[in-house]
């Protein structure tokens, strides 16, 4: 898989009261797990990124997967059920950033 070349790309949506870093960090940690169970299975799956609005309670994924199935299994799998899921989403991810994990964190500001 390649950033939804061959596949595509869906985004699961989760509403969590009280979304703090530490609850996307772990969300985050089961989604993985959970996708590389299902593509060590066969099933390839992976969670390309996440963005996170504690203002709104929400939670967006975006997965590269072969269908929806694919997605809502891998969702339940990790213990978080999407509340809504859209189909063959358009996205831009860049690849020239450099530390992704650390350039959007509430609370900092990006050196680039």
């Amino acid at each position: 898989m390649s950033d939804c070349g061959e596949a595509a790309c869906y985004l699961a949506e989760w509403y969590l009261p009280e979304l703090t870093e530490q609850c996307v960090d772990d969300l985050v940690a089961r989604l993985d797990a959970a996708a590389a169970a299902a593509t060590g299975e066969g099933t390839p799956v992976q969670l390309l990124l996440t963005v996170s609005v504690p203002s709104d309670e929400v939670l967006y994924g975006v997965f590269d997967a072969g269908s929806q199935e694919i997605v809502s299994r891998t969702c339940v799998a990790a213990g978080a059920p999407h509340q809504r899921l859209s189909a063959k989403v358009g996205t831009r991810i860049r690849h020239d950033v450099h530390d992704v994990a650390t350039v959007c964190r509430p609370g900092r500001i990006s050196p680039h």
